[in-house]
């Protein structure tokens, strides 16, 4: 390429232009990202290879295959764009290598290589590979769908085969069975003679699958139903572990699973929504990372042929316990039962627990006929997963040591053979013991005295008894306190 360059030059006042000729070389063209690219595509989808080329000729784009053949702008197989980008169409295991990009104008050649890796994928069914298996329970005229969704790379061509032997294409169209495009197997109404196992296989030449479906006739359809209770409160515990929700429902058939989120989203099996994930087969919802913000009600609903059943699962933020009673000095007399209030609020319910004055930890202290030793501090403490709450009660036991209210005269005068009465009135806590004490120490404990605190002496039955009890009487009141005693004296007098 060439070009003229002309000057002006100026000698006394006389200027004069010199004008020569230069030869311009223009440079090669350059292709954006030169470097060597390795490129992985999916077996049976295209492939597109970009090359960018810049300069100041316009540069042609020339594609060369791993087989070192150039590379048509448009056929079957192949498509240049105008920006130089390649598109290989249904890609096979034989488009694997490296293509050449070769930009090319008058100043020269660029050239960039990219290595294309088909990628392949033996065939699974379901999401598993090899061979797996599965029961169904249907009921007379019933529709069934049996799934076979098979991938792989390339796509495996699927096959049902009845448990009469007949082999079954895809798709297929015929009387009461038709296979649909994506593997599925539709049976319509079905009979008792449609029992047996129905196989589908799914082939690419890496490999094959297989799925195994027993298929069970019943005549009557039982609704579904839950196991009570039909709904369960549990708690929400930040930071707390996962949780799982589950839907176990029975009837026949066996139910389908569509779980329904408090804000109104329904999750069908399989599905992922951020955190929320509901299993295929068992119909469990797990939820990651549960928080105070996933609060509210979680509906399960089991559908079949015969009906739908619910069950619900409300989820509540936890609370530490507190307990609603308060902590005062219990007094209380000996001998008498102590119980004491250990209410408490929280959720989840809190477990509680007593520890007694001696150490000794029970679910529910209630202390019959207090004594002394039964005195101290008793300690309520109840818990759940989010804390625990105590309460103390100082316990004291009353006593009162016995006293004697009411006594008999220090002397009382009767004739012989004549019947007398003493009476003596104890008070004291505990209650007191009386006892009576006769001249001869013979002692009177209150199971053989008529009243508790009152001697008799009768005329008759007790004369002799009369005639050998002159003298002194004494009173004994007994508690567990104290022991008063009271001296009386009984003469005789001669009845003549």
């Amino acid at each position: 390429m060439e070009a003229i360059i002309c000057a002006c030059i100026k000698d006394q006042m006389v200027r004069t232009w010199s004008c020569s000729n230069v030869q311009v070389m223009p440079n090669s063209p350059q292709i954006t990202s030169k470097e060597q690219v390795s490129m992985l595509a999916p077996f049976g989808q295209s492939a597109q290879m970009k090359c960018d080329a810049t300069g100041v000729l316009s540069a042609t784009i020339i594609w060369i295959s791993p087989r070192n053949e150039i590379i048509p702008s448009s056929s079957v197989k192949y498509q240049i764009l105008n920006d130089g980008t390649l598109i290989i169409k249904k890609l096979t295991l034989a488009d694997q290598g490296k293509y050449a990009c070769v930009a090319r104008n008058p100043a020269g050649d660029n050239i960039k290589n990219v290595n294309l890796l088909v990628e392949v994928k033996g065939p699974q069914i379901n999401g598993h590979s090899g061979r797996s298996e599965n029961k169904i329970l249907a009921v007379y005229y019933q529709t069934l769908l049996l799934d076979c969704k098979a991938e792989g790379k390339p796509e495996p061509q699927i096959t049902w085969t009845t448990p009469y032997g007949v082999s079954l294409p895809t798709p297929y169209l015929g009387g009461r069975f038709q296979v649909h495009r994506n593997g599925t197997l539709e049976l319509r109404g079905i009979r008792k003679t449609d029992e047996g196992q129905f196989l589908c296989i799914a082939k690419n030449y890496l490999g094959e699958a297989s799925l195994a479906v027993d298929l069970e006739v019943a005549s009557l359809a039982e609704k579904p139903s839950f196991p009570v209770p039909n709904i369960e409160v549990l708690p929400l515990k930040a930071d707390g572990d996962d949780i799982c929700l589950e839907c176990r429902a029975t009837g026949k058939p066996k139910p389908e699973f569509l779980w329904i989120l408090p804000n109104g989203t329904a999750l069908n099996p399989g599905m992922k929504l951020r955190r929320f994930i509901h299993y295929l087969g068992n119909g469990t919802l797990h939820i990651t990372q549960p928080g105070v913000i996933d609060k509210g009600v979680y509906r399960c609903l089991a559908k079949n042929v015969a009906g739908q059943a619910e069950k619900r699962y409300a989820l509540e933020p936890g609370q530490k316990p507190q307990i609603r009673s308060t902590a005062s000095t219990m007094k209380i007399s000996f001998g008498q039962t102590l119980n004491m209030p250990c209410n408490a609020d929280g959720w989840p319910q809190a477990k509680i627990i007593w520890t007694l004055p001696n150490g000794l930890v029970l679910d529910k202290p209630q202390v019959k006929e207090t004594s002394k030793f039964d005195r101290g501090m008793y300690t309520c403490k109840a818990t759940n997963t989010f804390g625990s709450s105590t309460l103390s009660y100082p316990v004291s036991i009353m006593v009162f040591p016995p006293q004697i209210t009411h006594a008999p005269p220090s002397v009382t005068r009767v004739n012989r053979g004549s019947p007398v009465i003493l009476n003596c009135i104890a008070a004291g806590i505990p209650k007191p013991d009386i006892s009576w004490t006769l001249p001869g120490r013979t002692t009177l404990v209150p199971n053989s005295l008529m009243n508790s605190g009152i001697y008799k002496s009768l005329s008759e039955q007790n004369e002799a008894l009369c005639g050998t009890n002159v003298g002194i009487v004494v009173v004994v009141q007994i508690n567990k306190t104290r022991t008063q005693y009271v001296r009386h004296l009984l003469p005789h007098w001669a009845n003549k």
